[in-house]
């Protein structure tokens, strides 16, 4: 078994065709691949595009907002690492609008993804597997659908795959410079999703466990000097030790409801993989090398009980381990072939196949109803009219495209229960419009009767919900 490059050209084998094998036109196949990729992340922005940003896209694009003016240290005070808005910010400078450059930012993350991991499975499995994985993460659905939305998941799977694949690498060659570089970007990881601190834990098991305690302190080394430097802000500026502003919002759990938790962090993850490559990744695991297996169950076993200690779990949380358990995919498409190919009608066959494989995820890469299009609408409709304008609602949509400033009116409703109260308080915190929509009249009932006499400037409806915007008498 030869061992070397992760991106050079001298490869190692891990599977049972080996890394010298070749595809004629690879990097024409390569190239459409991408294409593909690109392609459908475009269509995926284009068709969503009118639903509305993510909360937390709303707090990435302020934290981006303020490293544009300089205000470092409102950034890192904020809920959320800076690393991801940094480059919000570095986009914004080249198209102009906050949520477009959050969007443009999740694309180019997600076409390097198919690249990076192209090259590394090309040096493990051969050219041929390669362009396979390349092709699995081109059209997988959830990597598509977060390349097109204001959320770090594009840039930590990036991230964390590249952590993977030089860990790999030093662990195998035993090579410190890799280890030390795998720390490096997995340092930067936890800048951008502060969770992956926790995966510091296996990656030193795995070291630990060959005794190779120096190359341990040099895959620690990133951590001192990145995200042990974070911290040490953080702890400055709450007075706490937290790895992230978020701790503070989203607790950890009993141990009890953590074990609890296990069997939906399960669900969510095989989820996030998607059903038909699950089938490709159990068909092929055995083909992989058992160290890449050893390793990649060790971190879904670390992700699982990490993940459980949360309070909730999303497919959301688990797609950073798509693009390295796609090399499993990878090995499994021979196999899988192999089989079909003892069919009599293999012309059906062939076809089944590509609708379960091709076509099937291919059709769960868009989703055009994400909702909240019109709290959308209303805050599009205030910038018109009067942007920069303090609002009071449910949700900090409106006011994000508004660019004004937001007012919680659920939490305002919840403490104050009398009309003249809460009316006369949004009026001292100079709010000059409140947003309704259905979901805040069944929360506060008693808020329609306060909003009588106000005009209502705007209403937005569809067949499930209303946002009414309406104008408050205090200027």
């Amino acid at each position: 078994m030869k061992i070397a490059g992760l991106f050079n050209g001298e490869g190692f084998v891990a599977g049972s065709d080996g890394a010298n094998q070749t595809v004629s036109h690879g990097r024409r196949y390569l190239f459409f691949i991408l294409l593909v990729g690109l392609v459908v992340r475009l269509i995926n922005i284009l068709a969503t595009y009118s639903s509305a940003i993510q909360l937390d896209g709303v707090s990435y694009a302020l934290i981006a907002e303020a490293i544009a003016r300089g205000a470092f240290g409102e950034a890192v005070r904020a809920v959320f690492p800076p690393f991801y808005p940094l480059f919000i910010a570095l986009a914004h400078f080249f198209v102009g609008d906050w949520e477009l450059a959050g969007r443009v930012a999740s694309l180019v993350f997600g076409l390097l993804l198919i690249y990076v991991s192209y090259l590394f499975f090309k040096r493990l499995l051969g050219e041929k597997k390669a362009l396979y994985g390349a092709f699995i993460l081109a059209i997988h659905p959830y990597l598509v659908r977060y390349s097109g939305q204001v959320l770090s998941e594009s840039l930590a799977t990036l991230l964390f795959t590249i952590t993977v694949f030089f860990f790999y690498r030093g662990w195998v060659e035993e090579k410190g410079t890799y280890l030390g570089m795998s720390g490096c970007f997995l340092g930067l990881t936890y800048l951008t999703r502060p969770e992956y601190l926790v995966y510091y834990a296996p990656f030193a098991l795995l070291l630990v466990g060959r005794k190779r305690f120096l190359h341990t302190l040099l895959f620690f080394l990133a951590f001192v000097f990145l995200a042990l430097v974070y911290i040490m802000y953080l702890r400055l500026e709450t007075g706490v030790w937290m790895i992230s502003g978020k701790m503070i919002h989203s607790p950890f759990v009993p141990l009890s409801a953590a074990v609890t938790n296990i069997p939906a962090v399960i669900y969510h993850f095989l989820a996030a993989i998607f059903p038909p490559f699950l089938l490709l990744l159990l068909m092929g695991f055995r083909s992989v090398d058992v160290r890449f297996r050893t390793m990649s169950i060790l971190l879904v076993i670390f992700h699982i009980l990490s993940l459980s200690l949360v309070g909730h779990s999303t497919r959301r949380y688990s797609v950073e381990f798509v693009p390295f358990l796609a090399l499993f995919v990878a090995e499994g498409i021979p196999v899988f072939l192999s089989f079909v190919g003892r069919f009599r009608y293999r012309v059906a066959v062939a076809f089944g196949v590509c609708i379960l494989f091709v076509c099937l995820p291919l059709t769960q890469t868009i989703s055009f109803h994400e909702g909240r299009g019109l709290q959308k609408s209303a805050g599009l409709f205030l910038l018109r009219n009067d942007p920069g304008s303090r609002i009071a609602a449910r949700l900090p949509i409106e006011s994000f495209y508004a660019k004004g400033s937001w007012i919680n009116l659920e939490a305002s409703c919840t403490n104050l229960q009398e009309c003249n109260g809460l009316l006369d308080s949004l009026s001292s915190q100079g709010v000059k419009y409140m947003v309704l929509d259905d979901r805040i009249t069944k929360g506060c009932p008693h808020i329609k009767d306060c909003l009588r006499g106000l005009p209502c400037i705007a209403d937005f409806s569809d067949n499930k919900s209303y946002v009414r915007v309406y104008r408050l008498k205090n200027e």
